[in-house]
């Protein structure tokens, strides 16, 4: 077991500290580790869903206009160091090592919880790798999270949907207020979001907090719109590029929503001085992966895998395969979820798109994670075959090695979903590691 591995499996403990939410932890770690959100600019992404797309789209685009980047994740699928990249490369592993080490060496190290250490590497890291603009993704709502200590050139947000509302709030509008938490004065801010409620919350909030508000829709025109298993190809209206033609491998509809409001984000990154070249806007989308999201495994083709894992994720996987994609329904779903999740819903969203597929559930290895058992009764109740399976792995092989249930069922495509983790899973048993981004 290497040094970093050894001080990451002491990390994750401290992921259950949940009664230290707030932001005094982490300006008081940055504050012991020289202020290093400092050294850099940087652009603050929240969201339901779609975050995670947007800062792929905006890092590869600045990489592609020459800028050195940061990018700040969360979570990882299989190699922590997924969440910290500079230039699109993971930070070596001996480096990681020894700022851990660092921090674990300052006054009360042992008390700081994993997301303020997290966000304290990653910073550190920015600051050290000469970084000049990161893109951050927000880890949990916004407000409260350990991120929202920088001072960023842009901020957006994505989407509004129910997800950690144990935490986050049991409304559309609660969460959207904790997620417009990371608004600053003077500070622009993109916001994608279409739910009238949470956005008038939005609204709202810009205003308060002094923050120029752009709807992504007043900024992008995208004129037309094409869909299948390749990705997408866009026709889009934007300043200060006019008329012009995107092609992505990311998928479906979605995805156009996400490239809108990444292309806003850059908007306004160019017209305050950041030099975007048309050629790197094309070359950013083009190469731009963010991986675990609708997508074949690289190396068992049949195998596809979303971490969709709420409902807003679900119905918009199921919407995508089906009427974008226009891919025939996958032959067995593989399903696995937290336990704070709406699994009765997203299982009937999955129905609904594979009324005839066999209904494969498990658990990941997370904590979280509820039991296959606890999942087959949901199906149960909802008159929905399933059978179980102890892991994620377990679950899939059958399927993979046979092309079918062993029974003569003809092959297809298996389909994944649920959980991110489960999708980790799945790239450590099958290959399709995300790695180093090109």
């Amino acid at each position: 077991m290497t040094t970093l591995q050894r001080q990451l499996e002491a990390l994750y403990g401290l992921e259950r500290r949940r009664d230290k939410l707030g932001l005094d932890g982490t300006r008081e770690l940055l504050g012991s580790l020289g202020e290093p959100q400092r050294a850099f600019r940087s652009v603050h992404v929240a969201g339901t869903n779609g975050k995670g797309s947007v800062c792929a789209l905006v890092e590869r685009v600045l990489r592609a206009a020459g800028v050195r980047t940061g990018l700040f994740t969360s979570p990882h699928l299989v190699d922590f160091r997924e969440r910290i990249r500079v230039n699109g490369r993971c930070a070596p592993e001996a480096e990681l090592a020894a700022r851990l080490a660092r921090i674990e060496a300052l006054p009360g190290g042992s008390e700081r919880t994993f997301f303020e250490v997290a966000t304290g590497l990653s910073f550190l890291t920015f600051a050290e790798s000469k970084v000049e603009t990161a893109v951050v993704e927000v880890g949990l709502g916004g407000r409260l999270d350990t991120t929202n200590v920088i001072a960023p050139e842009v901020c957006a947000i994505t989407t509004i949907g129910l997800d950690h509302a144990e935490i986050l709030g049991d409304s559309h509008e609660k969460i959207a207020a904790e997620k417009a938490g990371i608004f600053k004065r003077g500070v622009p801010a993109v916001s994608g979001v279409e739910h009238d409620a949470a956005a008038t919350v939005i609204a709202h909030a810009a205003r308060d907090a002094g923050a120029p508000l752009h709807q992504a829709r007043d900024l992008v025109n995208v004129t037309q719109a094409q869909y299948g298993p390749w990705g997408m190809r866009l026709t889009v209206e934007c300043e200060p590029w006019g008329t012009f033609q995107l092609q992505s491998t990311l998928r479906g509809s979605h995805q156009r929503e996400n490239a809108r409001v990444a292309l806003a984000v850059l908007s306004l990154l160019a017209r305050a001085g950041t030099r975007i070249p048309l050629g790197a806007l094309r070359t950013g989308f083009a190469e731009a992966r963010w991986a675990g999201r609708l997508e074949p495994s690289p190396t068992v083709r049949r195998l596809w895998w979303d971490g969709a894992h709420n409902v807003d994720g679900v119905r918009r996987l199921a919407q995508a395969w089906r009427d974008e994609m226009a891919m025939e329904p996958p032959v067995a779903i593989v399903f696995a979820a937290a336990r704070d999740k709406d699994v009765r819903a997203m299982l009937q969203r999955l129905h609904a798109l594979a009324p005839g597929a066999s209904l494969v559930l498990t658990r990941t290895r997370n904590e979280r994670a509820l039991p296959p058992e606890a999942l087959a009764e949901i199906a149960a109740s909802l008159g929905v075959p399933c059978t179980t399976a102890p892991g994620v792995r377990e679950a899939l092989v059958p399927w993979l090695d046979h092309g079918g249930d062993g029974r003569g069922r003809a092959s297809g495509r298996v389909l994944l979903c649920g959980s991110l983790f489960a999708v980790g899973e799945a790239m450590e048993a099958f290959g399709g590691a995300p790695g180093e981004q090109s």
